[in-house]
């Protein structure tokens, strides 16, 4: 049996739904957010995806190796969580300068709005490339 190790890094946005892991579209398990899980595979050749709900990421195919380790890593759409906070911060920024201040600052709406049609894609037409997922390639150096 080969081992397939699962990274999923530590994300603010989707912190608290678990990533479902599927090889060859059977569901293997589930990962929450900054874990890292091993599963038994036979080797050969394998189809891997991880889903969250209606999104999903690419189908990635991977040569599994007889008695070797594995390493995946997955994660959310690309600067997805530097996306939604800076968004979240300039809508706060607004309303900070609306209310407290009294000063008309509508451009902030606009900026902060660009920000959310950007995870507005991936959870709509892009919703298969929601999740991004890879091969981690060991560090062999040798000293």
């Amino acid at each position: 049996m080969t081992k397939l190790s699962i990274t999923r890094k530590y994300e603010w946005n989707n912190m608290a739904r678990d990533y479902g892991i599927y090889i060859d579209g059977k569901k293997i398990g589930t990962i929450a957010n900054g874990e890292t899980k091993e599963f038994e595979i036979t080797a050969g050749t394998h189809k891997i995806n991880g889903k969250i709900d209606w999104c999903k990421s690419p189908i990635k195919t991977i040569n599994f190796l007889e008695n070797k380790s594995t390493v995946i890593e997955i994660a959310g759409f690309k600067y997805g969580s530097i996306i939604m906070p800076v968004a979240l911060g300039i809508m706060s920024f607004f309303f900070l300068i609306k209310y407290i201040f009294k000063i008309e600052a509508n451009s902030f709406i606009l900026l902060a709005g660009i920000g959310f049609l950007f995870p507005l894609y991936y959870i709509t037409i892009g919703r298969n490339k929601y999740l991004t997922i890879h091969e981690k390639i060991p560090n062999n150096s040798s000293s």
